[in-house]
């Protein structure tokens, strides 16, 4: 966090909630007015935008184990004939 204060969960409630109204700086205002009590009465607005790309990325997707690929059986080969010179 760039303010070095980790979002408290009511933070995290309101910025969820407003996150579609007002922008990052309006948010981070609103948090240093409301919740003064878990932010010391400042929060700032780079802190709320990477919590807004948290919510807007996408969830990792836990890949599906696949299937290995089957090896052709090893080839026999037959044993070398050397033909006779007369």
């Amino acid at each position: 966090m760039a303010s070095g204060k980790p979002l408290s969960d009511k933070e995290k409630a309101f910025i969820r909630a407003n996150r579609t109204e007002k922008f990052p700086s309006v948010l981070a205002r609103h948090l240093g007015l409301h919740y003064s009590a878990d932010n010391g009465g400042s929060r700032c607005t780079e802190t709320v935008k990477i919590y807004l790309k948290s919510l807007d990325a996408p969830a990792p997707v836990a890949e599906e184990a696949k299937p290995e690929k089957a090896t052709p059986p090893a080839r026999v080969r037959a044993p070398r004939v050397r033909a006779k010179v007369n």
